[in-house]
């Protein structure tokens, strides 16, 4: 078992998402940092879609009950024991050793990766919680007390010391042209590829929200249509939203562009305040950054 000592600002329950469900209005939910989370599992010997724990705000601080291999990841993430531990590496921990997770200045999520990985029973073929409808086996945020179940797994004490360097952050969020860049002036998607957008307070595992530059469409709103992670619609008011892992499944505001997929756990942890350009790709170009993610991270494991 894992015991939560503490649980941070908002500590949740993710694995890679809850997928077939949204055309019943059931969002994927899953790692906001998809990478991130993925890197972490790979570091302790598990598979990418293993469910771990991500973390928002103060210290996280637990124990685990058996020996385990545990690992952080996300943005300028710390772990400490009786000292620092490095971020990105495969440590063992000892049973009943307390451990805090912390979350640096810049980083908006960081995760905790455990040997065995964190195994309740899967509620629509996912460990992920998703806040907003309550859904997952832990359907709320932790808290101090909370005992959440362990897989089995065989504790590999080599992996200890394995290291990964951290995943690349910052820099312009790559996207293509959306299903909906004809509905707005062609000047107005060339000045939405040019501008300079800082990231709203209200931004959240929904959306990212933009402020800045403003962009209208000619046509207005849609009917309606399908949304994927990294969508980037824009209200009537022209102020673009990124799509993110909690993400409704349907939206009737045009989207003019979609952040391609490698580039989507660098949109979820930026913070409020941070300055975000956006570098027009094409299909070919956002295929081969995806690949390109996949070998990075089974490369750094």
């Amino acid at each position: 078992m894992l015991h939560v000592l503490a649980p941070g600002l908002r500590t949740t329950v993710q694995d890679l998402g809850r997928w077939g469900h949204m055309r019943d209005g059931v969002p994927a939910a899953g790692a906001a940092d998809p990478w991130a989370h993925a890197l972490a599992q790979e570091l302790v010997g598990n598979a990418p879609e293993a469910a771990g724990l991500e973390v928002v705000g103060p210290p996280f601080r637990f124990r685990c009950d058996d020996r385990r291999v545990i690992a952080v990841t996300g943005r300028d993430a710390r772990l400490r024991g009786r000292g620092a531990l490095p971020s990105c590496t495969a440590v063992l921990a000892r049973p009943g050793q307390e451990l805090v997770l912390e979350g640096g200045p810049q980083g908006r999520f960081a995760y905790l990766a455990i040997s065995g990985g964190i195994a309740p029973p899967a509620v629509l073929g996912s460990r992920s919680t998703y806040l907003a409808a309550g859904i997952g086996p832990f359907p709320r945020a932790l808290a101090a007390g909370d005992a959440l179940p362990l897989g089995a797994a065989t504790v590999d004490a080599g992996r200890a010391g394995t290291g990964a360097a951290p995943l690349p952050y910052g820099d312009d969020l790559r996207a293509m042209r959306g299903p909906h860049a004809g509905r707005f002036p062609a000047d107005a998607v060339t000045a939405f590829f040019a501008a300079d957008f800082t990231v709203g307070a209200d931004s959240d595992r929904m959306g990212l929200r933009l402020e800045g530059a403003q962009v209208a469409a000619e046509d207005g709103e849609i009917l309606t249509c399908g949304l994927v992670a990294g969508a980037i619609q824009v209200p009537r008011g022209g102020a673009p939203i990124v799509m993110l892992a909690d993400h409704q499944t349907t939206g009737g505001y045009p989207v003019i562009a979609t952040v391609i997929a490698a580039d989507l756990g660098r949109a979820a942890q930026l913070v409020p305040g941070e300055r975000v350009r956006f570098a027009e790709v094409d299909r070919d170009e956002a295929v081969a950054a995806r690949r390109e993610m996949l070998r990075l991270v089974a490369a750094l494991a």
